[in-house]
């Protein structure tokens, strides 16, 4: 069986997000297992992304991001080109791909296979209807050894369908997060400290977006979210992240329930602190939000597609609103605030969950996929 010593890591991401977060835990994992591992990533996400690295990998700029400006073919070429001088310099037994979109590697896929390097390709997330540029680009690839994975059955298939792959392809290793003991002071802390930054008083509910304000995440429903919930309850919405929302938020950030933090540190806190994580996302793979506030028993409030990687399970873990818009979801948050017990029945069945899928688990498949797609 060939020796896996050495490993490149690819990462096309255009911004830090939940791929960046999972492949810095994958790369790091894997440094600490005495592989040489070095990593690739945009210029503009390496001061960001090298903390969450840590000490151990390797990590380099270098022009691979994905530009939604340019062509398909203009980030293919680009992509290709820089990935020919990474994996020349490395010498790689093996490379990881992430991919935070299916198309989104084109180019370092194309490069691998020219210089035969086997490939763990791992999706995490995948449009219901692909652009068509770049799903013909897709399917006319030629991949070369790779191992497919996804972070849930529906990107699975969505993935599949896109490169035209056979059935039983792609594997699925469902995503995991570390599971803190309980700590009731930092709890208490952290509820006392969170909430009087969000201005939410007494006995008031504290619900909790983290994300990026993009449509895909559903952050344009924030604001109407917001409004509803602060009336019907006196409580607040604070949003952690940001980004290029525009529709619904003229004027949002005077609503007396909505509070935009911006990017913070201390999501986690936040969990502990919140009455409820609020998911409204149209499209999701296998969200590290969900998990991390599990892991805290937070509760959460979804729509349907924020947690379809779950299937039937997710309505036993989640309160899920009978569809995506804003009314349908405030209404289910305030049924869930109106029922407690239930509502900790669902908090406890997904710290379970977050429990028996952790991080450890997750790593440890992936080592194993990555040794076997080193012995193609």
């Amino acid at each position: 069986m060939k020796t896996l010593t050495r490993v490149l890591v690819l990462l096309p991401g255009a911004d830090l997000g939940g791929a960046e977060a999972h492949t810095a835990w994958l790369a790091r994992s894997l440094a600490a297992s005495g592989l040489d591992v070095r990593l690739a990533i945009g210029a503009p996400l390496l001061d960001r992304f090298a903390p969450l690295l840590g000490p151990g990998a390797a990590v380099e700029a270098a022009p691979i991001a994905w530009d939604a400006r340019r062509s398909v073919e203009a980030n293919g070429n680009r992509q290709a080109e820089a990935a020919a001088g990474l994996i020349a310099a490395a010498r790689p037994d093996a490379a990881v791909l992430p991919l935070p979109w299916p198309t989104h590697g084109l180019g370092l896929q194309r490069a691998l296979a020219e210089a035969g390097v086997p490939v763990l390709a791992v999706a995490h997330l995948a449009p219901f209807e692909p652009e068509p540029d770049g799903l013909a680009a897709a399917r006319a690839m030629r991949p070369g050894p790779t191992v497919w994975v996804a972070v849930s059955q529906p990107v699975a298939e969505r993935l599949a369908a896109c490169f035209a792959l056979p059935p039983g392809a792609v594997s699925v290793v469902l995503n995991g997060v570390r599971v803190p003991p309980e700590g009731p002071r930092r709890r208490a802390a952290a509820r006392a400290a969170k909430r009087d930054l969000a201005g939410v008083a007494g006995g008031a509910p504290l619900f909790v977006f983290a994300g990026r304000l993009e449509p895909n995440k559903g952050a344009d429903l924030l604001p109407a979210l917001a409004e509803r919930l602060h009336a019907a309850t006196g409580g607040g919405v604070a949003v952690l992240g940001s980004g290029k929302a525009s529709r619904g938020w003229d004027g949002a950030a005077a609503l007396p329930g909505l509070r935009l933090m911006g990017h913070v540190p201390d999501v986690p806190d936040w969990l502990l602190a919140a009455d409820a994580l609020l998911l409204p996302s149209r499209l999701e793979g296998c969200p590290l939000v969900f998990l991390e506030a599990a892991a805290r028993r937070c509760p959460v409030v979804a729509a349907p597609a924020a947690l379809e990687a779950f299937g039937d399970d997710a309505f036993a873990m989640a309160a899920v609103a009978q569809e995506g818009s804003a009314a349908a979801i405030a209404d289910r948050a305030l049924a869930a605030f109106a029922e407690p017990a239930a509502t900790r029945r669902r908090a406890e069945a997904a710290y379970a969950f977050a429990a028996a899928h952790d991080v450890q688990a997750m790593l440890r498949q992936y080592a194993a996929l990555l040794r076997a797609a080193a012995a193609l």
